[in-house]
């Protein structure tokens, strides 16, 4: 009986005061599970798009198989790249505030990369094409724009904008639009010195994370100055270097669709290729999860020496292009000498009016009084009269003898 009575009241106590031991293991499994989905996302988000065709991208834009005129290949691509960094397993990583794409470093600097070279190309456009307006200024605007944005505007709503223009814009590259890209390669040497600019940022990145002055010096590389990059940062900058060569390879590609005939007239097919494949290498497989920064033979490479050697290799192709396609840019203009307008001024008293110097080559222009013209024009009409009585006393007085055979005398002589 007392048993019993015992067991009731320990019944009792565990029916008021619960044990709540058992909820930390399901809340530990979800915690698990949560944590293996974000690492298997962050992995799939991680690999960069394949490259793709600028010939297939360009019809995949159009939608139509109309003739284009000259640079509907180059805003295709650039449509392309636009809808990559949207479409993209994770779509566009760099400004997410949720794990995983706020623990992600990789993918948002290969975002970078691929952004900015699509600015360089869009900044480009007014100098290629020589008649866009508002709507590559908007483009411009919406590439060149914050990458970090998230709330009110975002970056993702910018870039849907962006593409909705550029499909406007592309549309004017049809056969019966008007927009086309100039003949003789016009601004493909500014974009690609401009291109130039971008790669020696990075190189100088590139060569300061290394650290070894002797190393660079092997590969023919200048030594960073006064620039440093964290060892936390060097990863960063690797991929983004990998996200830049990634869509100039495309850019690239696009643009010798559309200016062959330029390349070919300036005799750069050569260099041209040599470039595709210079930026083409940085494109490796990486054979580690992580940026390796080894030295010489050792067991670990060097991931941002040799990035720093093929876009080291790729600048001065880019100097040799930009030199030779400046010479097709534009027809040659006839030099004139500059014309200059000189008030007229009166002379003062004593003033030598020739004594004023006038820079050789210019042509003067005087601005001489209307009553000063009509009085040079009677001294001009009264010159020929003045002439021919000149000229028929000279005629006059050859004909005539001289006054002493006249009346027949002699010369008197001495």
């Amino acid at each position: 009986m007392v048993n019993r009575r015992m067991r009731a009241e320990r019944r009792r106590e565990q029916l008021e005061s619960p044990q709540y031991g058992w909820l930390w293991k399901p809340l530990v499994a979800l915690v698990a599970l949560a944590l293996v989905v974000a690492i298997v996302l962050g992995v799939w988000w991680s690999l960069a798009p394949k490259r793709f065709d600028v010939e297939t991208a360009t019809a995949e834009q159009r939608a139509v198989a109309t003739p284009a005129s000259r640079g509907a290949v180059t805003v295709a691509t650039l449509a392309t790249l636009v809808d990559t960094l949207l479409d993209k397993p994770g779509g566009y990583l760099r400004n997410d505030i949720l794990p995983p794409g706020l623990v992600m470093d990789n993918m948002p600097a290969w975002e970078l990369g691929v952004l900015n070279q699509a600015a360089l190309l869009t900044q480009s456009l007014p100098t290629m094409e020589g008649g866009s307006g508002e709507s590559v200024a908007r483009i411009n605007e919406a590439l060149g724009a914050d990458p970090d944005d998230w709330f009110n505007t975002s970056t993702e709503d910018r870039l849907e904008a962006a593409r909705a223009e550029l499909d406007a814009y592309l549309e004017t590259f049809g056969e019966s639009g008007s927009a086309a890209f100039g003949a003789r390669g016009r601004g493909v040497g500014p974009w690609l010195d401009d291109v130039g600019g971008s790669l020696d940022a990075l190189i100088e990145q590139l060569s300061a994370s290394v650290g070894d002055d002797d190393m660079l010096a092997d590969f023919g590389i200048a030594a960073a100055e006064n620039t440093d990059v964290p060892w936390y940062r060097v990863d960063n900058v690797f991929h983004q270097a990998r996200g830049q060569t990634w869509a100039l390879r495309q850019l690239l590609e696009a643009v010798e669709r559309d200016q062959s005939d330029a390349i070919a007239g300036a005799g750069l097919d050569e260099d041209w290729q040599r470039l595709l494949v210079e930026v083409e290498r940085s494109q490796r497989p990486l054979w580690s999860p992580v940026v390796l920064s080894g030295s010489g033979f050792g067991v670990f490479a060097n991931y941002p020496l040799m990035m720093a050697h093929d876009l080291t290799r790729a600048r001065t192709i880019i100097d040799r292009l930009v030199e030779g396609l400046g010479g097709v840019a534009s027809e040659p203009e006839a030099i004139e000498p500059p014309v200059t307008e000189v008030d007229q001024v009166p002379e003062a008293a004593g003033d030598d009016p020739s004594a004023q110097q006038i820079p050789e080559g210019q042509e003067v222009v005087v601005d001489t009084p209307a009553s000063d013209l009509a009085a040079e024009g009677d001294m001009a009409e009264s010159e020929p009269t003045e002439s021919r009585m000149a000229t028929d006393e000279a005629d006059s007085g050859a004909l005539a003898p001289p006054q002493g055979e006249a009346a027949g005398e002699d010369a008197p002589q001495e």
